[in-house]
């Protein structure tokens, strides 16, 4: 056995000495497992402290998500739901329990909680609780209090994981790095040496080998380049046909340019068209009157109605020496219809720009396309979120430039929604929603603005309306209508709703804060009993008004 492990040392020191890839691999093992057993000792050490980190950094996310219902619990020391929202925590397994109190008063207390002797918790995270209608009153407070166990024992399951991972991908990366110095540099000089071979010298001249290469492939490559030197001849006979090539690779670059359905041109630093093909005039839609001529016409010239931003473009590829892209809307005439063009203008040189037209009129029209469908419920066809708030900043914009004419914002919350769609399922409550969607625009114009934010709320916003009795009419009208029962799977279900409602009243006035009053009007219709209506306090100059 011993004269056999001697036997193979002996194979292997001289496959090392002989051969380039075995030393690189050798090399690279080493240090690749080395440098990997280093990181996995440092990773180790910080994965404990990072995942304590982003525990409570979790937390802190857990406490935003159900800050809202926790104000209402809190407010209306209300325990039932202050535990809903405590289980629903606890399903956080870095928690070991939690509690919610209002006042003096514990409204939850779920899971661990441990104290120290002085009442203190142990581990915990604490946030004050604030009233849904006054940010500066506290109602109550949450305490988060962390489980250190479960966090030390699901970091240390991580720092495993990263050890072996890097471990693995240490082996790998040197088994695939010994694989590329094989393929990449090993083998294309042996196949090179052995391709020499063939040519016999024909010339007296030697190259010589450099030290300590005499027995490896870069001895063996030299020795057959000494060979190689003798077949220059070949070379410049290679080198006639490769003339040759070149010359027949413009012509089919050239005939590229000719037949390319993007528009290809090259201009000055002053925008002045060099050369171009056919399909940049066909992308500009120049008649025949206005075709460009080189070293005169500018690219300004032909898109007159754009000039400003064309001059603009240029001077940023110049001035930044990178791609710039343009996007430019082109009018139809009698000829041609409307569209869109995208320009690319790249350097290529001193003051010399290459640039690339584009038809993006289908792209233009999905972009459209997807813009309204982004603005839009998919449920019930009205404004989503993101639609109210951008008609809200138009109309608000209208108020600014138009004398302030008033607008009335309507917030709307469906009273018994939830049971009927317990009761009936989701898609009676999609029906329900629907069928409510219906009777806002039965009853507003065609250029108020209706949306559904979420859930079972709706918002309506009456554009240029300054009679508070009349917005007060509209608003019990819905009412009545919600009323009315709903035919559902034969069965006649009746629902409700609250309405607030606030007006815009000056000119500093935000749609952020017209929300925010018709939100706490419609919580005041609400703790009225449901179905009322509800309005926000009024400015002096709207009060006068109503009076008069």
């Amino acid at each position: 056995m011993s004269s056999l492990l001697k036997h193979r040392f002996r194979w292997l020191t001289k496959c090392v000495r002989r051969s380039i890839v075995a030393r690189t691999t050798l090399a690279i093992l080493v240090l690749s497992m080395s440098l990997g057993l280093t990181f996995a000792a440092i990773v180790s050490r910080n994965v404990d402290r990072r995942e304590q980190e982003r525990a409570e950094v979790r937390l802190q996310g857990l406490l935003a998500t159900v800050e809202r219902t926790a104000q209402i619990a809190c407010y209306l020391n209300d325990p039932t739901l202050a535990a809903e929202i405590a289980h629903g925590l606890m399903l956080n397994r870095t928690l070991s329990g939690v509690s919610i109190t209002a006042g003096k008063v514990t409204l939850a207390r779920v899971g661990n909680t441990p104290l120290r002797a002085d009442g203190v918790s142990v581990s915990s995270i604490r946030s004050q609780i604030y009233s849904p209608f006054d940010a500066h009153e506290a109602v109550g407070e949450i305490a988060l209090f962390v489980d250190r166990v479960a966090i030390h024992a699901e970091a240390a399951g991580y720092a495993r994981d990263s050890t072996l991972a890097m471990s693995l991908q240490a082996a790998l990366v040197a088994a695939g790095v010994a694989l590329a110095v094989y393929f990449f540099s090993t083998r294309p000089i042996r196949a090179v040496s052995n391709e020499l071979h063939r040519i016999r010298s024909q010339t007296s001249a030697r190259l010589r080998i450099p030290p300590g290469n005499r027995l490896d492939e870069i001895g063996t490559l030299v020795t057959d380049v000494n060979t190689l030197i003798g077949s220059l001849e070949d070379l410049l006979i290679r080198e006639r046909e490769l003339r040759i090539e070149h010359a027949v690779g413009e012509r089919r670059m050239r005939l590229i340019f000719e037949k390319a359905e993007s528009g290809i041109f090259v201009l000055d630093g002053r925008g002045v068209l060099d050369s171009w093909n056919p399909a940049f005039v066909r992308l500009l839609r120049l008649p025949a009157a206005q075709l460009p001529r080189a070293g005169v016409t500018q690219l300004q010239q032909l898109l007159a109605q754009h000039a400003v931003r064309v001059n603009e473009l240029i001077r940023e590829c110049l001035t930044s020496a990178q791609s710039n892209d343009l996007d430019l809307e082109m009018t139809g005439d009698g000829n041609s219809r409307a569209g869109w063009i995208e320009i690319s203008l790249k350097p290529i040189g001193a003051g010399v720009l290459q640039g690339i037209v584009n038809d993006i009129t289908e792209r233009k029209q999905e972009e459209l396309c997807a813009q309204e469908l982004a603005a839009h419920d998919t449920l019930t066809g009205v404004l989503n979120l993101r639609g109210l708030n951008a008609g809200l900043a138009v109309a608000f914009a209208r108020r600014a430039s138009d004398s302030i004419p008033e607008l009335a914002l309507l917030q709307i919350d469906l009273d018994y929604f939830k049971e009927v769609n317990d009761a009936y399922g989701h898609e009676s409550g999609d029906r329900v929603l629907r069928h409510v969607a219906g009777i806002l625009q039965r009853n507003t114009r065609r250029g108020d603005l209706i949306a559904r934010p979420g859930g079972d709320e709706f918002v309506v916003a009456l554009v240029g309306i300054a009679d508070l009795s009349k917005a007060q009419q509209i608003a019990k009208t819905i009412i009545a209508d919600i009323k009315l029962p709903i035919d559902i799977a034969g069965q006649r279900v009746h629902i409700g709703a609250s309405i607030g409602i606030a007006f815009a009243t000056g000119e500093s006035d935000s749609p952020q804060a017209v929300m925010r009053r018709a939100d706490e009007a419609m919580y005041c219709a609400k703790k009225s009993g449901r179905g009322q209506v509800c309005l926000a306090p009024l400015s002096q100059r709207l009060s006068e008004d109503a009076v008069a």
